[in-house]
C-alpha cells in the first residue's frame, strides 16, 4: 500500500495572547519498502500538558512524537511483515508500550542532564502554583516534562493504534463514514489526562491493531484542541468525509501547504489551544466498505478550489458560534449574580442599620445616666468636648442625696435658688441661652430625679458647656448641652460661662421625715425625668 502523509502544527490563539510557547508536536515518516521489506508510514502526535508543573512540556511533547517513531519504526520492522495482524499478539504490544516509555524517560534524563532545572523556573512554578508544586517537580523532575502520545502506523497488511492520554485517532473509510478505532477512556474529563510522566504510565495506554480488511483510506490523529473546536462531537466526525473530499480534489500535498491555515482558523474561530493534526492516507479506492459491495462515492467534480476548505471552516466556526452563545449566557449570569449580591448588601447594611439604631438608642439611653457610684466616687477629668471613657459618670457624686433640695448660690449676688425636683431655671436667670441647631432652649437647666440610677440631676438645656470643680478632691469635669450634674453630699463649684459662676450647697434636712421623703417615690403624681433633650455623652468623632 503506497502510504502517504501529511501534518500541521499550529500555536494556539490563547497562547499566542498569553505568551505560552506550542506545546504540541507532531512528526510523521514514510519508510520505503526493499525488495520484499514493504514501506512503513507512522505519525505521531503529542500534546504537552499546559499546567504549572509542567513548564518544560514543549520539550516533553516534542521528545514523545521523535521517540514514538523510532520505537514503533524498530517494532514494526521485526514483527510484523509476514502474517500481519496476525503476527503480533498483546504482550508483544506490552513490550511496545513499555518500551516507548522508557525510551521516552530515557530522552528526557538526557535532557535534565544537558539542562538541569534551573532555579528562575523553580521559583517561578512556586510563585505561580505554591510550594508544594515545587516540591513535586523537584523530587521527580520528568513532571516538567508531561505530555500525552497518540501513534498510527501502517504497512500493507498492518495497521496499529496507540493512544496515552486525550486526543483523537479517526479512521475514515473510502466513502468519508468516520469512527474511532480505540475504546474511550471515563478518566478523560475537563482537562484530566493520562500522562507519559506518571508512574506506570505504559499500563495507560490504549491500543489496536488490524489487518488489511480493515484498513482505512484515511487516519486522522489530532490534539483535543481540535476536536474542542466544534460545537459537537457530530460536528467533529464530519471532518472525515471534509478532508477525504479535499485530498481527492487537491491531493494531499496541496492539502499539506493549506493545512496550517485550516488549523489557525480552527484554534481563532474554536478553542484557542494549540492545535495539532497528522494525516495518513493509504488507499482511497479500497475499504471494507467497498469489499462488502457498498457503492464508492464518485469523484466530486472541478468546482472551486476553496470551496471545500470553506466548508471545513464553516465547521469551525460553528464553534466560534457556540463560545459566542456560552459567552452571552455567562454574561447575563455574571449580571443577575451581581444584581442578586447588591440586593444582598443592601439587606445586609439595612439589617445592620436597623440593629445599628436600636442598639444605639440603648447605649444613647443608658448612656446619659450616670451608674451609681459608691460615696466618694469621683470621675476622671474631661475637657470640653472630650468623650469620658464608657462607664464612668458624667459627674460623680453619691448614688443617693443626702439631702432633697440644694441651692445656688451665684457670685453676683443675687439670692440663691433653690434646686428641687422639677425645678426649671429660665433663660437669663443665671446667664443668656445660646442657639443650639438654629432653635433656642426654652429653658436653662432643670432638676430631675432618674429612678434608675436613684440620683437627682441638674440637666444642661441652655447651650453653654458648664465647666465643674469638684470640692472634695479637686477633679474637673464638663457639663454640655443634654449632660448634666449629679446632685449629691459634696459641694460643686460650677462655671457657667465666663464671669458667671455659683456654688451647688445641699440643703441639710430640718427633720428624719423630710429627709427620708424621697423625691420620685410611688403615687408622687410626678414622672420619671425625660428632658426635651435627652441626656447624653459628650459626642466626638
Amino acid at each position: 500500500m503506497g502510504w502517504k502523509v501529511a501534518h500541521a502544527c499550529v500555536r494556539g490563539s490563547a497562547h499566542l495572547r498569553s505568551g505560552l510557547p506550542n506545546q504540541d508536536a507532531a512528526q510523521c515518516i514514510v519508510i520505503p519498502g526493499e525488495g520484499s521489506t514493504p514501506s512503513i508510514a507512522i505519525a505521531a502526535v503529542s500534546d504537552g500538558h499546559g499546567g504549572a508543573r509542567h513548564f518544560r512540556s514543549q520539550i516533553g511533547s516534542s521528545l514523545a512524537v521523535s521517540t514514538a517513531v523510532d520505537v514503533v519504526q524498530d517494532f514494526l520492522s521485526k514483527r510484523a511483515f509476514e502474517n500481519g495482524a496476525d503476527s503480533i499478539n498483546a504482550d508483544d504490544i506490552q513490550i511496545l508500550e513499555r518500551r516507548l516509555v522508557d525510551h521516552w524517560m530515557a530522552a528526557v534524563s538526557a535532557d535534565l542532564e544537558n539542562h538541569p532545572l534551573t532555579g528562575a523556573e523553580l521559583e517561578e512554578l512556586e510563585k505561580g502554583d505554591g510550594a508544594d508544586s515545587r516540591t513535586s517537580v523537584e523530587t521527580l523532575p520528568i513532571l516538567a516534562y508531561g505530555a500525552t502520545l497518540l501513534v498510527a502506523a501502517g504497512t500493507d497488511n498492518l495497521i496499529l493504534y496507540l493512544q496515552l492520554g486525550d486526543g483523537e485517532i479517526l479512521c475514515v473509510n473510502s466513502i468519508g463514514e468516520t469512527t474511532r478505532p480505540l475504546p474511550d477512556d471515563a478518566r478523560l474529563l475537563g482537562n484530566q489526562t493520562t500522562s507519559l510522566c506518571q508512574p506506570d504510565a505504559w499500563q495507560e495506554f490504549r491500543a489496536g491493531w488490524f489487518g488489511s480488511s480493515d484498513m482505512p483510506a484515511l487516519v486522522l490523529l489530532s490534539t483535543d484542541g481540535y476536536a474542542n473546536s466544534f460545537r459537537s462531537d457530530d460536528d467533529f466526525l464530519k471532518i472525515g468525509s471534509d478532508y477525504i473530499e479535499i485530498i481527492r480534489e487537491q491531493g494531499i500535498a496541496s492539502l499539506a501547504e493549506e493545512l496550517p491555515e485550516i488549523l489557525k482558523e480552527a484554534t481563532q474561530q474554536g478553542s484557542g489551544d494549540d492545535i495539532t493534526l497528522a494525516i495518513l492516507q493509504g488507499d482511497l479506492k479500497k475499504s471494507l466498505a467497498e469489499a462488502n459491495g457498498a457503492p464508492v462515492k464518485p469523484k466530486i467534480s472541478n468546482e472551486s478550489r476553496s470551496a471545500l476548505i470553506e466548508q471545513l471552516k464553516a465547521r469551525h466556526s460553528s464553534q466560534h458560534r457556540r463560545l459566542d452563545e456560552l459567552s452571552t449566557r455567562l454574561e447575563e449570569t455574571r449580571k443577575d449574580n451581581r444584581r442578586l449580591q447588591m440586593l444582598i448588601i443592601l439587606l445586609v447594611l439595612a439589617v445592620a442599620g436597623a440593629g445599628l439604631y436600636f442598639f444605639r438608642g440603648r447605649f444613647h439611653a443608658s448612656s446619659s445616666r450616670s451608674p451609681e457610684l459608691k460615696p466618694g466616687a469621683t470621675a476622671p477629668h474631661a475637657e470640653p468636648g472630650q468623650r469620658l471613657p464608657d462607664g464612668a459618670p458624667a459627674s460623680p457624686k453619691a448614688a443617693n442625696p443626702a439631702a432633697p433640695r440644694w441651692q445656688l448660690a451665684l457670685n453676683h449676688g443675687s439670692s440663691p435658688i433653690i434646686l428641687k425636683k422639677g425645678s426649671k431655671i429660665p433663660c437669663g436667670k443665671i446667664a443668656p441661652c445660646e442657639t443650639v441647631d438654629s432653635e433656642m432652649p426654652k429653658q436653662f437647666a432643670e432638676v430631675a430625679w432618674d429612678g434608675k440610677s436613684k440620683q437627682m440631676q441638674l440637666i444642661n438645656h441652655s447651650g453653654i458647656s458648664w465647666k465643674v470643680a469638684l470640692r472634695s478632691n479637686g477633679q474637673q469635669f464638663v457639663v454640655n448641652r443634654g449632660d448634666h450634674i449629679v446632685l449629691g453630699s459634696d459641694e460643686d463649684d460650677v462655671t457657667f460661662k465666663e464671669g458667671v459662676s455659683g456654688t451647688i450647697n445641699p440643703i441639710v434636712a430640718s427633720s428624719p421625715a423630710e429627709a427620708s421623703n424621697e423625691p420620685d417615690a410611688p403615687g408622687s403624681g410626678d414622672q420619671p425625668a425625660t428632658p426635651a433633650t435627652a441626656p447624653k455623652r459628650p459626642e466626638t468623632e
